[in-house]
């Protein structure tokens, strides 16, 4: 048997809620005793298991089980909020709003963060784990304490999370900024020809085509830059670049508008780009993004 004390009698009504819930499905013969009762600032809930394995090894799953999506609901998010808090001691209010968002959008598989499909099962495991260690051991569980002094393994992971969110925002912030600047350099400068023509290459990388479709060459993607595709260059980077070189006035974009490297450039060049209503150029694009689709298919 083991006695889980909770210090909010609110919060170990619940738990005892979710206990229930969570163990419905079990026959009565087979789910753990449970009992509950609350005193004056704390309330108790008794778990009795079977005396014999494997039905006590069982039980003790289901209610670590149980106990793990309660934590994850009822205390991670003032974990997290306590966790950033100390990491930015000096951030504004929305500025930690930010963080804890981007930090349960990695959690919730919601963000495009490399960790976000796998962020929350990683956490839970922390805990659960943690929980059935404990459980087999110890007779009498503060749930509190436990979460404050025990998941120390589940709480590096979080912060771990939190840190990656603080990143993504700074990054994503630097990002728009830098973005405004060449918005207006580029309303400020002088186009040096009329039209461009923008096609994807299997590669990746782009032509970047006259009016007559010859090829503009430019350092930034021809040459040198095709062989650091393989470092994962930032190939929208070096297309923005190689336009801001060439200063066009006018840009026919021959790929579709879901393309990611599609906002970038419409945020910068503005009015000045079209998208090209379809063409044996645009069928070429299609196939080359295919082929990069299928490529990083087989890469994952």
């Amino acid at each position: 048997m083991i006695t889980i004390a909770v210090n909010c009698p609110n919060t170990g009504k619940q738990l005892w809620q979710r206990l229930q819930e969570d163990l419905d499905h079990l026959r009565p013969e087979d789910a753990p005793k449970i009992s509950f009762w609350t005193l004056e600032h704390q309330t108790l809930l008794t778990c009795r298991f079977a005396d014999a394995d494997p039905a006590r090894n069982v039980q003790i799953y289901y209610v670590a089980s149980s106990l793990t999506d309660f934590i994850v609901s009822h205390y991670e998010p003032d974990v997290l909020t306590r966790l950033i808090k100390k990491d930015h001691p000096s951030a504004s209010e929305d500025e930690l709003g930010a963080i804890l968002g981007e930090t349960s959008r990695i959690l919730s598989g919601s963000s495009s963060s490399k960790l976000a499909n796998e962020a929350r099962l990683q956490s839970k495991a922390h805990i659960m784990y943690t929980l059935l260690d404990y459980l087999n051991m110890e007779e009498l569980l503060i749930l509190d304490g436990f979460v404050r002094f025990r998941l120390w393994k589940y709480r590096r992971y979080l912060r771990h999370l939190t840190r990656m969110a603080a990143d993504s925002i700074r990054r994503k912030r630097a990002h728009r900024e830098f973005t405004a600047l060449l918005k207006s350099f580029v309303e400020l400068q002088e186009p040096r020809i009329d039209i461009v023509h923008i096609v994807v290459q299997p590669n990746g990388l782009y032509r970047i085509l006259d009016r007559d479709f010859s090829l503009i060459e430019t350092e930034y993607l021809e040459g040198y830059a095709a062989t650091l595709i393989e470092h994962e260059l930032d190939v929208e980077d070096l297309l923005i670049s190689a336009l801001l070189i060439i200063a066009p006035f006018h840009i026919l974009l021959h790929y579709p508008r879901e393309w990611p490297v599609t906002d970038a450039v419409e945020t910068i060049f503005a009015q000045r780009v079209e998208y090209c209503p379809g063409c044996r150029y645009c069928e070429e694009s299609r196939k080359a993004i295919a082929a990069i689709l299928a490529n990083r298919a087989k890469k994952s």
